[in-house]
């Protein structure tokens, strides 16, 4: 007859309480409907108190052994004493673990009741016996993580079952420091030397508990203390709190050791989990586990494990030390992951949790990209995005629909409710992984983004912009902004939808997390590019102030990066509404604080929207100056300015075109505003010409990324200098925040000072098309023009072409007004044309002076780029005009000029 759980409880207050809590164990392992009857007569509570009686002994025991000295007999009898009172640590032990574990109810009470303290005190015992019963109950109730969270949204569930329980927000399942660095000490126990005179007890013990351990062998339970410490860490550093706490008390030191030194494989195993969990966070973890180069070996073989769940942590694990910048052998490393990563991702056992690690592998490394592609990556994730793409029912929603739970399986409900959140997580996971899997795919290869789109999966992940999980619309942005780096897939499947899409992704900018916010903002650099649909769903929906507020100081490095450059390509030929519409949003005092950032691509790409800004007719050049200027222009520039838009329609219809760019015409603004633009785009040029001499012209070019893939859209490419410069978001974060750390060596700064002194350059050609007064102005500055004519040699790399460009605008002569204009305005046509005439003299001395003639001739033999020579011939040629054949070096030919 099975006795009834009052009577077992009474036995063990008042009877054998080794024998009652056998019968307990016995009764509720394996069993939930003697778990809620046992728990709902206060069985945790009653079994904690025998726990707290045999520490309570056996501490007055030790301490009474310390200071009197004893008899034999007195000495056999103590030592029978304590071995009961292990055996009912151990006991104790396992049945509060079989209650917590899988029973929200019987959690609860463990917690509420101060149950963990005592478990963890359990660790400091000197019987490796009650140490195992003690991590192993731990781990239990570790491992339940999921669980007290669903228990503590839903408090009514276990309602009626519990007695003196702390409000359920009050509850933690959590390690303290203390606890924690306990839990790491046990980590060492089976390397570490055995205690004299443990034999016999632990033998014992393990026979008692009935824990698998029947033989009784000392090594055997270390082994398994060695391994439970490890699996404890593991669940535990599920958190964030933990993991860092794991870190700070040495748990990778003991991990790594257990995993290298231990010779039971589950222990190996638990450890490599732990690692697995704390890579990923910790650096400084990455570097001690680079340090032993026994890990390489270790890691290489678990990767041709039997298990695939153990090849797949292995996998993991080589994925985060691969990336580290100490690792030294890591393409061998990524190489051997990778068909590993693959195979489990066909075995329906870990091909859940394989696409997070593939992303992780892949992510920067295009080979492995390729490798990846040509295994059909792409459509198996893909299928998994279309399985998956419909979330789970919510807990609450599933609450909702069932009908209401007796008391008596309240804790039953509970479970279920904890189990399908632990669903709805999987599934995010899941979904995250394979859209950070598929954007990190599609990124640099146009085949890839071809099968996705084949795999009709779009819809899922512009739904997935939505998702309630911050890891998924993160990892969704990331994979629009791959797909928009093809010029055709834009246009064809990105923009069919483009009403919904860019809603969404401007909505993104002021998402509250920051990966989030940053991955919509490389988004939004490829879609506002010159797509009109596009660009005007995206002002509609107020992104260009959401971009502008993204630059703030106070915003992360990578987010001020990627909302300026998305500002820079929104107005990549854009009309007067746009531009209108970012001088309104974006002061120039704003501007210049940008100029001025830490971050070097913020810098390189406030210099872009400056280089874009002042591209276009002389309408959008005088505007740009009237908006970078404090006060209004003089009314003589506003009238010349005016005189010029209106009699610029035959020699300046090309706008921005560099071969159709017009030295005649009115002002562009000379006051306050114009020296202010020329002033901080003189800054640039400078540097750059110094960071030239100081022999970086190797580098120039700086932060390149990929260029967009325009296959079909030949009509995009900037084909002169005053086309306005675009790009594509940078390839990744961490290449352009590399250089920006504070205090960085003057090394890194150069080839960023040359990407930025290029855009200056582009940007002053540009202005040289808004007439007389701003190429005076140019003149004006003899630095500037110092600084210009500077990079009029092979050294100055992709320097050399904006200027050359500068040089042309700046000696292009007037075209010759119409007779009949000519003489409709009688003789003052005659004295404007005699004057440029003058001015264009004047110009082309102060550049001959400069060395500009011998320095074109240098570059129009030695450049390596054809098109650098081919205008580096028409600069000469336009500058040997304008000095006249009587000037000096009027004679210097270089190469012909063609």
């Amino acid at each position: 007859m099975v006795a009834r759980p009052k009577d077992l409880l009474r036995e063990l207050r008042e009877g054998d309480s080794l024998k009652a809590l056998k019968a307990i164990k016995n009764q509720v392992i394996g069993s939930k409907t003697k778990k809620s009857a046992f728990i709902s007569e206060g069985a945790v509570e009653q079994v904690l108190g025998v726990l707290r009686s045999c520490q309570a002994a056996s501490s007055a025991a030790a301490a009474a052994a310390a200071t009197a000295q004893q008899q034999p007999d007195q000495l056999n009898q103590q030592g029978q004493q304590q071995e009961q009172q292990l055996l009912l640590q151990q006991q104790a032990a396992v049945v509060l673990g079989s209650l917590a574990y899988g029973h929200p109810a019987g959690l609860r009470q463990l917690i509420s009741h101060g149950g963990l303290p005592q478990l963890v005190a359990m660790l400091g015992a000197g019987d490796q016996g009650v140490v195992q019963a003690g991590l192993r109950a731990l781990k239990l109730a570790i491992e339940q993580q999921e669980a007290l969270l669903q228990l503590q949204a839903s408090p009514a569930a276990v309602a009626g079952t519990l007695v003196g329980a702390q409000q359920p927000e009050q509850l933690q399942l959590r390690l303290d420091v203390a606890a924690m660095a306990a839990v790491v000490c046990c980590l060492d126990a089976a390397t570490a030397p055995a205690p004299q005179g443990q034999g016999a007890a632990v033998a014992n013990a393990a026979s008692a508990s009935g824990t698998g351990c029947g033989c009784g062998d000392v090594d055997s339970v270390r082994g398994s203390v060695a391994a439970l410490a490890a699996a404890v860490v593991a669940a535990a550093c599920r958190r964030q709190e933990e993991r860092e706490l794991a870190a700070k008390v040495g748990a990778t030191a003991g991990l790594i050791r257990l995993l290298l030194e231990g010779e039971r494989p589950d222990a190996q195993v638990a450890a490599l989990e732990g690692l697995s969990l704390l890579l990923p966070h910790d650096p400084a973890a990455c570097g001690l586990a680079l340090s032993r180069p026994a890990v390489y070996g270790r890691l290489t073989a678990l990767l041709r494990d039997s298990e695939p769940g153990v090849r797949l942590l292995a996998a993991g694990c080589v994925a985060t030390l691969s990336r580290d910048p100490a690792c030294e052998q890591p393409e061998a490393m990524q190489r051997a992951a990778l068909p590993v990563l693959l195979r489990l991702l066909a075995n329906p056992s870990t091909r859940p949790h394989v696409p997070a690690v593939l992303a992780r592998l892949i992510e920067g490394s295009e080979p492995l990209q390729k490798a990846a592609a040509d295994a059909d990556t792409v459509r198996l994730l893909a299928g998994l995005l279309a399985a998956d793409a419909a979330p789970p029912p919510s807990a609450a929603a599933a609450a909702a629909a069932a009908p209401a739970a007796a008391p008596a399986t309240a804790g039953c409900s509970a479970a279920g409710a904890a189990a399908g959140s632990t669903s709805a997580t999987a599934a995010a996971a899941l979904r995250e992984g394979c859209l950070r899997a598929l954007g990190s795919l599609c990124l640099n290869r146009d085949d890839s983004r071809k099968q996705l789109l084949e795999a009709k999966v779009l819809r899922h992940i512009v739904r997935s912009l939505e998702d309630p999980c911050d890891g998924v619309r993160a990892a969704a942005a990331l994979c629009v902004r791959a797909l928009s780096r093809c010029v055709r897939t834009l246009r064809s499947s990105l923009l069919d939808g483009g009403g919904e899409l860019a809603p969404l992704l401007v909505a993104l900018l002021d998402d509250t997390n920051v990966d989030v916010r940053s991955s919509a903002a490389a988004a939004m650099c490829n879609l506002v590019l010159d797509f009109s649909a596009a660009k005007s769903a995206v002002l509609a929906a107020g992104g260009l102030r959401r971009l502008v507020a993204l630059t703030g100081a106070e915003q992360p490095p990578a987010l001020r990066h990627h909302a300026a450059w998305a500002l820079g390509n929104m107005l990549y030929r854009a009309d007067a509404a746009v531009r209108t519409q970012l001088v309104q949003a974006l002061p120039w005092s704003r501007l210049v604080g940008l100029l001025s950032d830490p971050e070097p691509g913020v810098v390189e790409q406030s210099l872009v929207i400056l280089r874009n800004l002042c591209m276009g007719d002389r309408q959008h050049i005088a505007a740009a100056m009237e908006w970078a200027a404090p006060a209004p222009l003089p009314a003589a520039a506003a009238a010349a300015a005016a005189a010029d838009a209106a009699a610029d329609a035959g020699s300046g219809a090309d706008g921005g075109s560099a071969t159709g760019a017009s030295g005649a015409g009115g002002e562009g603004g000379d006051g306050a505003g114009g020296q202010g633009l020329l002033a901080v785009l003189q800054d640039r040029i400078e540097a750059a010409a110094a960071a030239v001499k100081a022999g970086s012209s190797d580098a120039a070019g700086g932060d390149q990324a990929e260029p967009m893939d325009t296959s079909g859209a030949g009509e995009l490419a900037a084909a002169t200098p005053a086309a306005a410069a675009t790009s594509p978001p940078p390839f990744s974060t961490a290449a352009a925040s590399s250089s920006s750390s504070p205090g960085s060596s003057s090394g890194p700064q150069q080839p960023a000072a040359i990407a930025q002194g290029t855009h200056a350059l582009y940007a002053v050609a540009n202005l040289l098309t808004g007439g007389s007064a701003l190429k005076d102005a140019v003149m004006g500055r003899r630095q500037l023009l110092a600084a210009l004519v500077a990079h009029l040699k092979p050294a100055a790399g992709d320097l050399a072409l904006p200027a050359v460009w500068c040089v042309i605008n700046l000696t292009w002569a007037a075209a010759a007004a119409p007779p009949a204009a000519a003489a409709a305005g009688g003789g003052a046509g005659e004295r404007d044309a005699r004057t440029e005439q003058e001015a264009l003299g004047a110009r082309c001395r102060a550049l001959q002076d400069l060395g500009a003639m011998e320095a074109l001739a240098a570059l129009s033999q030695s450049h390596s780029s054809r098109d650098v020579q081919e205008r580096a011939r028409t600069a000469m040629e336009q500058l040997r005009k304008g000095l006249g054949p009587a000037s000096p070096g009027a004679d210097v030919n270089g190469a012909a000029a063609q």
